[in-house]
């Protein structure tokens, strides 16, 4: 396995597969299940957001060969996570559909949390289906760790799996968010360690 920074070419394969993994995640996911079709919608916005973040962040992506593993998405202190235009956001929008009341609750309630001081963030990290079980999502978070060194890092975990990674990673829990879906993010950060 090689984990090397995302290519131009590589934002149609990131977003396709971010799109289908948070079309199915816990949180996300459910809100936007009433949507007309949650997969192309979260691949529309995923190819927004990886396009702007290869200008002011690091895409890693894992690859077996030329086969895509997975991507970790990291965005360093000081910057914040790329929002769409607006007429970028008005398209979004407009295919959220049925989902729309839900996805502006969620909106308002991830925006109220703020960390007080510059930290690096883990926006994203996701491992394909097919190369699951064979320590890509490992791989991913220990390459971003040793390219944070020793600053501290703040992630949104959504599931209690994902937090078991990052607990094991040294990385502890700041408190869970209620957002509209059934369950809850967690709210996670490493501190700064001692050099």
């Amino acid at each position: 396995m090689l984990i090397e920074a995302a290519r131009p070419s590589d934002i149609e394969t990131i977003a396709d597969h971010l799109g289908r993994t948070f079309a199915a995640d816990p949180s996300i996911g459910w809100i936007l299940r009433k949507a007309a079709d949650p997969a192309a919608l979260t691949t529309a916005y995923y190819r927004i957001v990886t396009e702007r973040v290869l200008e002011v962040g690091h895409i890693d992506v894992a690859r077996e060969g030329e086969a895509y593993l997975g991507c970790a998405v990291w965005l360093p202190p000081g910057v914040e996570l790329p929002e769409p235009s607006p007429a970028q956001a008005l398209a979004l929008f407009g295919q959220a559909k049925g989902a729309r009341l839900l996805l502006l609750r969620y909106l308002k309630a991830i925006s109220r949390v703020r960390m007080p001081f510059p930290a690096w963030y883990l926006a994203v990290i996701a491992v394909n289906d097919a190369a699951r079980g064979k320590g890509v999502g490992s791989a991913l978070l220990d390459m971003g760790l040793e390219r944070c060194g020793t600053h501290p890092i703040k992630l949104e975990a959504t599931s209690m799996r994902s937090a078991k990674l990052y607990e094991s990673r040294g990385f502890i829990h700041l408190g869970e968010l209620a957002t509209p879906a059934p369950t809850p993010e967690y709210y996670m950060w490493r501190p700064r360690l001692k050099p």
